[in-house]
C-alpha cells in the first residue's frame, strides 16, 4: 500500500512539472506575442520617448532589429516581472542628475507605472521602455544631450565614428558582470569631467543648505575700511571655501578677509586687488542655482569630446583665455592667450598640430583686406610699405607681385579679394615670429604677436579669431621636446634672428583641443574657476538643455 502511494506521488509531481513547464512556456510565448504587437506599432511614441538625434521611425526600426536579435523575446522582464538587472538599470537612471542629466528624459514615471503590472501587454511595454531608457541614457553619456553644431555653427565637436547602436548596447549591458559599473563607465572618465561631477554634488549640497544670502549694494569696499556688510561677506566667502578659517565678528576689512576676496577674484577672473566693487559684488551674489546650471552646461561640453583623453595634448580654454600642455592628467605648461573678439569668435574644435613655422608670412584674410586694409590705404597710400605688406596677383604659388600704386584704392572695395595681401616676416608681422599650425577648415592657429601689452588684461578677446600665445618660445621648446628635439630658447632665437621663414615638421602630430569652458577645475590644486560667457554660448546651450517639451536639437534655431 505504501509503495503504491509513493508511485502515485511521483506521477503527480511529474505531472505538475510537465504542466508547470508547459504553462511557463505558454506565458513566455504569449509575452513574445505581446512584445511583437508593441513593436509593430510605434512604441517610442506610445511610451513618450523622444530621441534627440533621430526620427521616431528610425528609433522604432532600431528597436525591432534589437529584439529580432533576441528572437523577439523580452530582455528585462519574465512572466514573474522585471528582473534584477532591470532594477539596477532603474537605480542608475534615478541618479542621472548626479551627472547633470534629467531623469525625466528616461520616462521613469511611465516605467514605474508599468513596473508592478501583471498584464502581459504592459510587461511588454515595460521591457521596451527599459530598452529605450538604456539607449537614451548611453547616448546622452557618450555623445551629449544636445547636438553641438545645431546649437551654434561655431561649435565643431569631435564627430563620433559611429552612433550608439542600441542592439549592441543592450547586449553589452546585459552581459556585463556589473551593469551598474558598465553604465557609470559610459561617462567621460578623465579629470575634466569627473572633477566637475564632484563640484556639482558639492554645490547641490550647498543648495539644500540654503545657498548664500545676497550682499546688499553699497559703497566700494577697500582694505582698511569698515562696513556693516562685512559679516555677510565673511559668511559668503566661508561657504565656498575662499575663506578657509572661521572668524568671529569682523569690524575692519583687512588681513585674511582681504586675501579671501583676492582668492575669490582669481577664481572668477577678476582684478585681484582685494577691492569689493561692482564686478566683485555681482560675482559674490550669483545664486547657487546659477552655478549649478553652469556646471551642468560644462559637463555637457565634455561629453562632446572623446571620453578618454590620455597622453599628450594642448587644451585652449577660450572663455578662460588660457592654454595648457597636458600629459595624461598632469599640467606641464600653462600660459595666457588672446582669443577672438565677440564679432570674430574663435571656434570650438579639435585637431592635430603638424608643424611649427619660424618667421611666418601672414596671408591676410580677405575680410580683413576689405574691412581694414582698404580703408587704411585710402587714408595713407604708404600704409602697405610701412607695414611690409605685399600685393600678389593671386593665391597660387607662382603669383606675381603687384605695385600698389596701380590699384585705385578709392573704388576697389571688395574687388581687393582678387588679390592676395601678404605681410613679410619681421617684428611688425601680426603673427609675430612663430606660428603653430594644425591646418583646419576654420583657418585658426596659435601664433606669437607684437602686441604683448594686451596680455596684462584679465579679459583678452582682441583677435580676429586666431589664438595669440603669450610665450611662443616656451611653447615651441615644449612641443619640440615632446617631439624628440632638445632645442633651447636660445637656439630658437638664433633661427628667428636669421629672418628667414622656416618650417619645422612634427614627427608625432600633437593633439589640440580648442574648448569653451565657463567652469573649469584646475587639475593642479582642485580650484574651481568660473569665467564669463564671453560669446553667449552658455545661453544657447541652456535653451537646449533646460527648455522642457522639445528635443535638444530643436530648441535653438540656427539663423
Amino acid at each position: 500500500m505504501k509503495r503504491i502511494n509513493l508511485y502515485q506521488t511521483l506521477i503527480i509531481l511529474l505531472a505538475f512539472v510537465f504542466i508547470g513547464g508547459q504553462s511557463s512556456h505558454a506565458v513566455e510565448d504569449e509575452l513574445k506575442l505581446k512584445l511583437q504587437e508593441v513593436l509593430a506599432d510605434s512604441p517610442s511614441t506610445a511610451l513618450g520617448f523622444v530621441d534627440l538625434q533621430a526620427l521616431p521611425e528610425t528609433v522604432n526600426k532600431a528597436l525591432r532589429k534589437t529584439y529580432q536579435a533576441n528572437d523577439d523575446y523580452p530582455y528585462w522582464v519574465t512572466e514573474h516581472g522585471p528582473g534584477q538587472k532591470a532594477g539596477a538599470l532603474v537605480s542608475v537612471l534615478e541618479a542621472a542628475d548626479e551627472d547633470g542629466l534629467d531623469p525625466g528624459h528616461y520616462r521613469l514615471q511611465r516605467i514605474k507605472e508599468l513596473w508592478h503590472s501583471t498584464h502581459l501587454h504592459e510587461r511588454a511595454l515595460l521591457d521596451v521602455a527599459l530598452t529605450l531608457a538604456l539607449g537614451n541614457y548611453v547616448t546622452d553619456m557618450r555623445e551629449g544631450q544636445a547636438v553641438a553644431c545645431l546649437l551654434d555653427p561655431k561649435l565643431f565637436a569631435a564627430a563620433r565614428d559611429k552612433k550608439v547602436d542600441i542592439s549592441q548596447v543592450v547586449h553589452q549591458a546585459l552581459s556585463a558582470p556589473d551593469i551598474v559599473r558598465f553604465l557609470h563607465n559610459q561617462a567621460p572618465q578623465h579629470h575634466g569631467y569627473q572633477s566637475l561631477k564632484k563640484v556639482l554634488a558639492r554645490y547641490k549640497d550647498l543648495e539644500k543648505q540654503g545657498g548664500w544670502q545676497a550682499i546688499p549694494s553699497g559703497k566700494v569696499l577697500k582694505p582698511g575700511m569698515s562696513d556693516d556688510r562685512l559679516d555677510l561677506i565673511v559668511k559668503r566667502l566661508s561657504i565656498t571655501g575662499d575663506l578657509p578659517e572661521s572668524l568671529g565678528p569682523v569690524e575692519t576689512y583687512e588681513g585674511p578677509v582681504v586675501e579671501a576676496v583676492k582668492h575669490f577674484q582669481k577664481r572668477y577672473n577678476l582684478e585681484q586687488d582685494g577691492i569689493i566693487g561692482k564686478a566683485t559684488l555681482a560675482a559674490l551674489n550669483i545664486p547657487v542655482q546659477d552655478h549649478i546650471r553652469r556646471i551642468i552646461l560644462n559637463m555637457e561640453r565634455w561629453r562632446w569630446l572623446p571620453h578618454t583623453l590620455n597622453g599628450q595634448r594642448l587644451l585652449v580654454n577660450i572663455a578662460g583665455f588660457q592654454l595648457a600642455g597636458i600629459q595624461d592628467e598632469q599640467r606641464e605648461i600653462s600660459m595666457p592667450v588672446i582669443v577672438g573678439k565677440v564679432y570674430h569668435e574663435t571656434p570650438v574644435f579639435s585637431h592635430t598640430m603638424r608643424y611649427i613655422e619660424i618667421n611666418p608670412f601672414w596671408n591676410i584674410p580677405q575680410s580683413i583686406a576689405v574691412n581694414e586694409i582698404v580703408p587704411k590705404m585710402r587714408k595713407d597710400p604708404d600704409y602697405l610699405r610701412k607695414k611690409h605688406i605685399r600685393i600678389l596677383s593671386g593665391w597660387q604659388n607662382n603669383a606675381s607681385e603687384i605695385n600698389p600704386s596701380t590699384i585705385d584704392w578709392q573704388t576697389i572695395g571688395k574687388g581687393i579679394k582678387q588679390y592676395r595681401l601678404r605681410q613679410d616676416p619681421g617684428p611688425d608681422n601680426s603673427l609675430g615670429t612663430i606660428k603653430f599650425m594644425f591646418p583646419n577648415r576654420n583657418n585658426v592657429y596659435l601664433h606669437d604677436t607684437p602686441a604683448h601689452s594686451l596680455f596684462k588684461k584679465n579679459k583678452r578677446s582682441f583677435s580676429h579669431g586666431c589664438i595669440r600665445v603669450s610665450n611662443p618660445r616656451e611653447l615651441a621648446v615644449y612641443l619640440l621636446k615632446k617631439d624628440g628635439k632638445d632645442w633651447s630658447k636660445e637656439h630658437i632665437d638664433s633661427l628667428i634672428a636669421k629672418g628667414k621663414r622656416m618650417i619645422i615638421p612634427l614627427k608625432n602630430p600633437f593633439p589640440v583641443h580648442i574648448l569653451y569652458r565657463t567652469v573649469f577645475v584646475d587639475p593642479a590644486d582642485g580650484t574651481v574657476l568660473f569665467f564669463d560667457d564671453i560669446y553667449g554660448r552658455d545661453t544657447l546651450l541652456a535653451k537646449a538643455l533646460f527648455t522642457k517639451g522639445q528635443p535638444a536639437q530643436c530648441r535653438y534655431k540656427v539663423h
